[in-house]
């Protein structure tokens, strides 16, 4: 009987605990574990907004026209690989519509892009163009709202020219741009800013 009694006191000293402290165990609140299909930021980068950029000294991948602030060569802003990569990079994992898998791409947020242009808030449309001459047009506030990359490099290599490089366009899987793959421009050689 003396162990019966001893599990009475246990349970009535646990039950009293558990009262004093709210009756309740509250388990604590676990961070959300950040998304591979949201872009991530893997480099905040040395080259920002209102900073001077160098002309390139590697081949130029981007020539930058328009409606822009800053430029390096004339009224247009030309860039390398190494000057994107100066830029703050993110790293998003998304369905690529014509490999038909899911791919790591890394690169810059074209609206960062825009904003290290000097792209003015007036501007209302951006033109981009591939290597072979297709053509897509973007509204600038659809550029600033869909989190859309200038991709410089997929599954952790640059993209030569024969795998849609060097830079591309991709969507994060949250945007309803990305569902059209005729927006997926890939071998981007200029973009005109209006």
């Amino acid at each position: 009987m003396g162990r019966s009694i001893r599990l009475v006191v246990v349970a009535l000293v646990v039950a009293l605990a558990a009262a004093a402290c709210g009756g309740k165990e509250e388990a604590a609140p676990e961070a959300a574990a950040p998304s591979a299909s949201t872009p991530q930021v893997v480099d905040d980068g040395s080259l920002a907004a209102g900073e001077k950029i160098a002309a390139p000294e590697g081949e130029v991948v981007l020539t930058v026209s328009g409606d822009i602030g800053t430029a390096n060569k004339g009224k247009e802003l030309e860039l390398d690989l190494a000057s994107l990569e100066q830029m703050r990079r993110v790293r998003v994992e998304a369905a690529e519509p014509f490999l038909k898998r899911r791919v790591m791409f890394e690169g810059v947020l074209l609206s960062d892009l825009l904003a290290v242009a000097g792209v003015p808030d007036s501007a209302s449309k951006i033109s981009l163009t591939a290597l072979d001459d297709y053509k897509v047009d973007f509204k600038l506030a659809d550029v600033r709202s869909s989190q859309m990359l200038l991709a410089t490099k997929a599954d952790g290599k640059h993209m030569p020219v024969d795998r849609s490089g060097p830079i591309r366009i991709v969507f994060p899987d949250s945007s309803s741009l990305g569902r059209n793959p005729d927006l997926w421009i890939w071998s981007v050689a200029s973009m005109k800013v209006a």
